[in-house]
């Protein structure tokens, strides 16, 4: 069971617990997550749908609002937007790396070598295209997601927390490869029977069978097997969606957590350096025995919160509402809550042509 307090800002472990805690925060999560499982079954649209949808809700975690994802009111054409230029950085991004590692493979000595080594890197490759994606999403910008000097000082400095998201990727991946299995085998034992007549008919009877006969029986054969298979497909179809959308969401929002170290609502342009790391405060938490008896730890002095002013080029502040539950309301001294330009349902106020703007709801 994890905590509000473990849920607040930066903390560089938990990845995989904490994104579940927003994930199933609210009564009735269970709901969205079939909706978008049923919506993984429409070709295009339904799948960058999907990966809009779990892009915005990434998109509030990094901004470190502790929300849920919505359940009713969701922008749609919102989500397909974001799901679209997210889909565009990870083409892109995949095509270099395709072409990167074409070449070298062809290269006399190394090549397989090359091979042997992309085998393992291309699991961590894909988080960083992750990142890529979300970073495109918080700016709402493509060319965000293609800022390569920003994105290597990102990964660069904590790959050890991207690995972690790896291996939420890979156990989630072999989970529903086990699952997979499993139905198929359970489908297949439906078509033995099948099978071992077939098979026995044409030990019986295959030297006298003219052709056409023969062909008949083979069609007969396949008509029953996929009779039997029919459901299992089925199932292995709607189960594999529902474990996807379910990774999909607790791997994007574990990549938000790890973003939350770099600061992001005090962002500036895209081209900007990013603004000073935010640590993990249990490493600022004084070790017990540490000090002098009676000595008190030292405090920080109090640091003003910066107000969220109107600056072009700054990443757009999401709105909570667009596809995350309910969030605490923010006293009136409180820094405001973010807003969501892209999914918001009225006042949307679009980007200038230097990039997206930061918006203080009042």
């Amino acid at each position: 069971m994890v905590s509000d307090p473990e849920l607040d800002g930066f903390r560089r472990d938990h990845y995989f617990s904490r994104s579940w805690a927003l994930l199933t925060r609210d009564r009735g999560w269970i709901k969205p997550v079939l909706v978008m499982t049923v919506a993984l079954l429409v070709p295009i649209v339904g799948v960058l749908g999907v990966l809009g949808y779990a892009l915005e809700w990434a998109r509030l975690t990094a901004w470190n609002v502790n929300a849920a994802p919505k359940q009713r009111g969701v922008d749609v054409g919102g989500c397909i937007k974001s799901g679209w230029r997210g889909f565009l950085v990870m083409l892109v991004w995949g095509i270099l790396s395709a072409i990167v590692v074409g070449v070298a493979t062809v290269l006399p000595i190394v090549g397989a070598l090359v091979s042997l080594v992309w085998f393992f890197v291309s699991f961590f490759f894909a988080v960083v295209v992750m990142v890529a994606a979300l970073r495109a999403t918080i700016y709402q910008r493509f060319g965000a997601g293609m800022r390569a000097s920003t994105i290597w000082q990102m990964v660069s400095h904590d790959p050890g927390g991207l690995l972690r998201v790896v291996g939420i990727n890979v156990i989630g991946g072999a989970l529903a490869g086990v699952v997979t299995m499993f139905v198929v085998m359970v489908g297949l034992a439906g078509a033995v029977p099948h099978l071992v007549w077939y098979l026995t008919y044409l030990y019986d009877f295959g030297t006298v069978m003219s052709d056409s006969a023969g062909a008949m029986l083979a069609l007969q054969l396949l008509a029953s097997v996929l009779a039997s298979l029919g459901p299992a497909l089925v199932v292995v179809l709607l189960v594999d969606g529902l474990v996807g959308t379910i990774l999909l969401m607790v791997s994007y929002t574990a990549v938000a957590l790890w973003m939350r170290q770099f600061d992001v609502p005090n962002w500036g342009r895209d081209e900007d350096p990013l603004p000073p790391f935010v640590t993990d405060p249990r490493d600022d938490a004084p070790v017990p025995g540490s000090g002098a008896p009676g000595q008190a730890a030292p405090q920080e002095e109090p640091v003003e919160h910066p107000q969220l002013m109107a600056v072009p080029g700054e990443p757009r502040e999401p709105r909570p509402e667009d596809v995350a539950g309910e969030v605490p309301v923010a006293e009136k001294d409180d820094p405001v809550v973010p807003e969501d330009p892209v999914s918001a349902e009225k006042g949307d106020s679009a980007a200038d042509d230097e990039g997206p703007v930061t918006e203080e709801r009042h």
